[in-house]
């Protein structure tokens, strides 16, 4: 049987290296993750993104100090047997307090619990059954300051635009979200209305940010209230 690769030590505190001349200093990356083939295998597997440290669970994380741009974090981390670790809204409100961007990695795919994510802090959420491309796209939104949600979560803020929460859109990122909560590719979109697909890329963007900065501003009783979303059980566990 042949012995699984060691993942790489953490990284000390300290700025991250200097790039070289003509090269972008590579997107540092801590992974947050019960899951050990998932701690093991992202820094083998990930190409474009430097995974400096993986850990166990957030208390790990913080001891370790590492200097990082992003936190893939896992929303569930009681798999060790370990009820007292911290998880769910309270593990990304305590790495955001640490100064760090969240980008969440689950299997979740419930609204509530995913719009329970953003409202704590989180960056993004992406799927683990995302192509591993689609991940690290992720990742490098997130360390550029931008807001990256599913699916399920574009067609929310649409639901959100449609009942007045997000006032401040312009008629285009109405058009573009209208197109993207409908499963609409980018091309597709920049094509029909005119635009690059840059552009329609950055008018989702800003979008989403407006959208994350809404969930925050809302306790989860008007989130139900505004956008009819029932809490459930985990909702309450990460609220």
């Amino acid at each position: 049987m042949t012995t699984p690769p060691s993942p790489p030590s953490p990284s000390p505190a300290g700025p991250p290296a200097e790039p070289s001349a003509g090269r972008p200093a590579p997107v540092r990356v801590a992974a947050v993750d019960d899951d050990t083939v998932i701690r093991r295998g992202l820094p083998v597997l990930l190409e474009r993104t430097e995974v400096v440290g993986a850990y166990a669970d957030v208390g790990e994380f913080l001891a370790a100090d590492a200097r990082v741009d992003v936190v893939l974090l896992d929303l569930v981390l009681t798999g060790t047997g370990r009820p007292e670790v911290l998880q769910g809204a309270a593990a990304i409100r305590a790495v955001v307090a640490a100064g760090h961007r969240v980008l969440i990695y689950t299997n979740e795919r419930r609204q509530a619990v995913l719009v329970a994510c953003l409202a704590a802090g989180a960056s993004g959420v992406v799927h683990k059954a995302e192509p591993l491309p689609a991940l690290e796209d992720a990742v490098h939104e997130v360390a550029a300051g931008r807001v990256v949600i599913t699916q399920a979560l574009v067609g929310l803020a649409e639901l959100a635009e449609r009942r007045g929460e997000l006032p401040s859109l312009s008629a285009r990122q109405r058009q573009v979200l209208s197109a993207r909560a409908r499963g609409e590719q980018f091309q597709s979109v920049a094509d029909r209305l005119f635009i690059t697909r840059r552009t329609a890329e950055e008018h989702m963007a800003a979008v989403t940010a407006k959208f994350a900065a809404f969930l925050r501003d809302h306790s989860p009783a008007d989130l139900e209230r505004h956008l009819g979303i029932a809490p459930g059980d985990v909702l309450e566990q990460l609220g």
